[in-house]
């Protein structure tokens, strides 16, 4: 059917156009390991947070993780308040976990956040929310880039609209860093 599910397609859309990655399960470090433990998980509970993909943006000394998130529902892209910013707190400012759960750049951005609550090490960290569902045969897809840092008291900000994911690329990461 056209509503089913295809979060591994669109993961395996991601993994495809990167040169270097972690996987769901695979360790990146210990102290990126212990923060996702250490965070809530995206439902509310006791971690470990398990991002569908991680990576590294390297240039020069900066050496900045990037968490990726997959969904593979038409609607499970992002939920922004109503500001239009990507919001993962209720009314109260509690944690919304129905939206971080649901939502692939709220997701993204839950785990971006949980390394620079629970690192030394990270000051910055990108991320990214992919969602991924059929039209006709082919793959649509939306991404959401968005940059975290300590500096910014972890308020997530996009950086700019993008097609795929060649901007991650050994070759491009000058300009992502601009």
């Amino acid at each position: 059917t056209m509503a089913e599910k295809v979060e591994e397609q669109v993961e395996d859309w991601c993994k495809n156009q990167l040169e270097k990655y972690f996987t769901k399960t695979e360790s990146v470090n210990s102290e990126i390991d212990e923060a996702l433990k250490k965070a809530p998980s995206k439902k509310g509970g006791k971690g470990p947070n398990f991002p569908d993909i991680k990576c590294f943006v390297s240039v020069g000394f900066r050496n900045i993780p990037v968490m990726i998130e997959c969904k593979g529902k038409k609607g499970d892209f992002v939920k922004t308040d109503e500001n239009g910013l990507v919001s993962n707190t209720n009314k109260k400012g509690e944690p919304d976990y129905s939206t971080i759960a649901k939502y692939a750049v709220n997701g993204a951005i839950h785990y971006a956040k949980s390394i620079l609550d629970y690192t030394e090490t990270y000051k910055e960290v990108i991320a990214i929310g992919v969602n991924g569902y059929k039209q006709t045969n082919d793959l649509e897809t939306e991404i959401g880039v968005y940059y975290l840092s300590k500096e910014n008291l972890g308020i997530p900000k996009e950086v700019e609209k993008f097609s795929d994911l060649s901007f991650l690329k050994k070759k491009n990461l000058t300009i992502l860093i601009k």
